[in-house]
């Protein structure tokens, strides 16, 4: 494949994993690298495995079949299995939209921007990206967003970097393990993720002219490398939190000085949460609403992008209205985003059951030891969920 062919073919993948380092994921690295320094790098690192087994068969469904994980499972199963597969991602993505409109409104104090004016002005833009409906125009801005994510993310960490000794650490205390849990609930695919690139790779995959296993490759590639650099990131949030000593990354005054290892941090950081608030945002609203409207059966451009107008609204007016107790509202909604993995296995499941199917994937079908290792993958991260609410209730 020539790298013309792979730029014909870049951005459904990458998207969908970039916007996994969302300013959820951001904010929680901030606070293991406070609580652990560089000693979680490792584990973080090793997350880029389940995240690339887990979306890699999104992608994979949608670069053979063409279609979205809604309309697959309503047409393979009933509207009613699809609906209630896809609507507990619908109640999930609503406390997305919290923590990303919480990002934004704290990037926007460091950046002395007012917070009210730019959570008003980003959700119009929410809107504006979409309006002509045209998804390689929507894409095109979502990758310049998703390159000033990763280059802010770099710029940040540079003063910081760790040597190799001390990024790794083990212990078995209540709290080390409450932090492992965390970084898997934030960082590993929340489900919005897998419709989104399943439905996108479908869409963009279908109006190129080239093979069906230049594409398959193509998806496989992008995904890892999607994979390794949305991890990167997050490993870059906890190294800025080893710069943190006793102050909460959800109060903007209090962080402020603790981001002055180069010029202009404060401002950098705060662009840097606007661009992952951003990018998830758009990603999150995009997916549900091709989810929602494939699962039971009503999807046009008309009812898609009604889905995606309305649904972020009650996220956006509740923070401005009280806009004073974001960081309780932040912290709620990741209390509730925590136990995500085990929202994101009855989804992974049915995907698991398309994909094994030969007469759906042809010759790409996973085989009995690529499925083991699959479910094996899905029990892991939905046992972190399990542990999360465990620590949530006690």
């Amino acid at each position: 494949m020539s790298i013309r062919d792979a730029a014909k073919l870049f951005g459904p993948a990458w998207l969908a994993l970039l916007a996994d380092a969302d300013s959820a994921s951001i904010i929680g690295g901030l606070l293991t690298g406070e609580q652990y320094g560089y000693k979680l790098i490792w584990f973080v690192l090793l997350l880029a495995l389940p995240l690339f087994v887990i979306q890699e068969a999104s992608g994979l469904v949608g670069a053979v079949t063409g279609k979205g994980i809604g309309e697959l499972i309503r047409v393979n199963y009933s509207k009613r299995v699809a609906s209630l597969v896809i609507l507990p991602i619908f109640f999930v993505d609503f406390f997305t939209y919290l923590a990303e409109y919480t990002g934004i409104f704290i990037g926007s104090v460091l950046l002395g921007v007012n917070p009210v004016a730019s959570l008003l002005l980003f959700f119009m833009l929410h809107l504006t990206v979409v309006a002509t409906r045209e998804y390689e125009l929507t894409e095109r801005i979502l990758l310049v967003t998703s390159f000033s994510l990763l280059g802010l993310s770099f710029i940040s960490v540079l003063p910081r970097l760790p040597a190799i000794n001390e990024m790794f650490y083990f212990g078995l205390s209540k709290s080390f393990l409450f932090y492992l849990v965390i970084n898997v609930g934030a960082v590993v695919t929340p489900p919005s993720m897998i419709i989104y690139q399943s439905y996108a790779t479908g869409v963009k995959y279908s109006k190129i002219l080239l093979g069906r296993e230049d594409k398959v490759r193509w998806v496989k590639l992008e995904t890892m490398l999607g994979s390794l650099i949305t991890e990167l990131i997050i490993v870059f949030s906890e190294i800025i939190g080893t710069g943190l000593r006793d102050v909460n990354p959800l109060y903007p005054a209090e962080i402020r000085g603790s981001l002055n290892w180069i010029g202009y941090g404060p401002e950098i950081f705060g662009a840097l949460l606007i661009s992952a608030g951003f990018l998830a945002l758009v990603v999150v609203s995009m997916s549900s609403s091709w989810g929602i409207s494939e699962a039971v059966g009503i999807s046009s451009p008309r009812n898609n992008f009604l889905i995606y107008s309305l649904e972020s609204i009650p996220a956006v007016m509740l923070l401005i209205v009280m806009g004073s107790n974001y960081s309780g509202m932040f912290n709620f909604a990741l209390d509730l985003l925590s136990i995500s993995p085990l929202v994101i296995s009855v989804p992974t499941i049915i995907i698991g059951k398309l994909i094994s199917r030969r007469e759906l994937m042809d010759q790409y079908a996973y085989s009995s030891r690529k499925l083991i290792l699959y479910y094996f993958t899905i029990i892991l991260i939905a046992l972190t969920g399990g542990l999360n609410l465990i620590f949530n209730l006690f």
